[in-house]
């Protein structure tokens, strides 16, 4: 028997989690193992594939502590209906390449998961940012107000930056579906095997073509949670802004996101933001320890990298979830204050940037002495308590500049800085306007992109399952 604190502590926590997501996996594997054997000739293997397809279907025994396992819980089944299928099915298998084999599986299922929650939020980003086309606001840099933008121009950005975390996500799927099946327990087999045939049943790209690495390398799971962590770190940042908006009443969630106060009336908490922030530093917290499971571990010692790393795992995928449909659910209908916004963009200082590109245009002046001048303009106007769109064409006259009232008064209109910003990716409307289209397009093929690489996962159980 087991001694009793490694049964707590290791066994009996192992065997819950692959009951509970490692199963189908298992099942796979063994059965396109068995499939691969049966082609190669081996007596009873068709036999072993046909009692995994009925096995499969039925409830699988709870924990036994003098069972190691669920492999061998198996195993063991097999045994008692057919000893030559059981023995057949053990040809040319460890439970080294069985494990990665599985642990791969369950990860591409993950990773697709969480790709296809961070394409629905890039469509509620663009939802977002076709509505707020011309919703001017204040951009900051350095917490200060910086330029006029829109809000579209904003969304946009975030999902320029997910987009190419998308990218991540298929670039690592690259990496990551890669069959171990065939490598027993690191050298390999003097079986006569077909390591592409049992590659191809499992839907992988191909086999790891060192046996070594195959049930040694853990260099896809740390990237994985590389990949989770630049993800989380971007929408953080995001989460971060529409907190702060929130704070100002410039953007307010629908009621069932917010939470009000036991003792204040007033208050409408974002708490589906808050919970959001949260998720995602916690998605971030678990990665480390999923790197650190994979740090100074000799090449070929599994379990730290093996069985150990995929609850951790689990809980990143679990909490950067949650955080992406919090996320999701809080930017699908708030209410924007266009008017607040506007009136920041009117009584500010943002459009500084385009009076002294007016006055380097319109009165002789190169870019370096208009920012003087602007700046000069600003400290005579703070002294006299007065607000730049006070600023009249005498005030500039002083300071030796001729600027017509019509070209004043659009240097410092927040409309006409946005919309004269009509460069490749600035935020004018009609610039936005095929901007977005672009992104929709982009997010159209990456969407068709994951459903092709979905249902070609999906296919290929459902005919290890014998549906096909």
């Amino acid at each position: 028997m087991w001694h009793e604190t490694y049964l707590e502590t290791v066994l009996k926590p192992d065997y819950a989690y692959a009951s509970e997501h490692l199963l189908p996996h298992l099942f796979d594997a063994l059965t396109a193992h068995s499939l691969m054997l049966s082609t190669q000739q081996l007596p009873h293997a068709s036999a072993a594939v046909e009692l995994l397809q009925q096995l499969r279907v039925t409830r699988f025994p709870l924990y036994d502590p003098k069972v190691e396992d669920v492999f061998f819980t198996l195993d063991q089944q097999l045994a008692a209906q057919n000893p030559q299928a059981a023995g057949a099915m053990r040809t040319a298998l460890s439970r080294n390449d069985l494990d990665m084999t599985i642990y791969r599986l369950s990860a591409r299922e993950r990773l697709l998961r969480a790709a296809l929650r961070l394409l629905n939020l890039r469509l509620t980003l663009l939802d977002l940012a076709g509505r707020e086309i011309e919703t001017v606001m204040v951009a900051y840099t350095h917490h200060q107000p910086a330029q006029p933008t829109t809000l579209a121009h904003y969304l946009a950005g975030l999902e320029n930056v997910l987009s190419r975390d998308t990218e991540r996500m298929f670039d690592a799927l690259r990496r990551l579906n890669l069959s171990p099946m065939g490598a027993v327990a690191l050298a390999g087999t003097s079986f006569p095997i077909d390591r592409q045939l049992t590659s191809q049943l499992l839907a992988f790209d191909r086999p790891i073509e060192n046996t070594y690495d195959a049930v040694s390398a853990s260099d896809w799971q740390v990237e994985l949670a590389c990949t989770i962590t630049v993800t989380a770190t971007t929408l953080s940042r995001g989460v971060h802004d529409l907190l702060l908006w929130a704070s100002r009443g410039l953007l307010t969630l629908e009621d069932g996101l917010v939470q009000g106060s036991s003792v204040m009336p007033q208050k409408r908490n974002p708490v589906a933001l808050e919970h959001a922030r949260t998720k995602f530093s916690k998605a971030i917290g678990i990665t480390q320890s999923v790197i650190l499971s994979a740090h100074n571990v000799p090449f070929g010692d599994i379990n730290d990298p093996g069985p150990d790393v995929q609850p951790p795992l689990d809980t990143m995928w679990r909490e950067f979830r949650e955080g992406v449909e919090l996320l999701t659910a809080a930017l699908t209908r708030p209410s924007i204050n266009r008017a607040a916004w506007l009136k920041e963009a009117e009584t500010g200082e943002s459009v500084v940037t385009e009076l002294a590109d007016v006055i380097a245009r319109h009165a002789g002046q190169d870019f370096r002495h208009a920012h003087a001048i602007v700046k000069t303009l600003l400290h005579h106007l703070h002294l006299a308590g007065r607000g730049l769109s006070s600023t009249t064409p005498e005030d500039l006259a002083k300071l030796g500049v001729t600027v017509s009232p019509a070209d004043l008064q659009h240097a410092l209109d927040p409309f006409t800085f946005v919309a004269a910003r009509t460069t490749y990716g600035g935020p004018a409307p009609v610039t936005m306007e095929g901007a977005l289209a672009n992104a929709r397009q982009r997010l159209h093929e990456d969407f068709a992109r994951h459903n092709e690489v979905t249902q070609r996962f999906a296919d290929a159980r459902t005919r290890l399952e014998g549906g096909l």
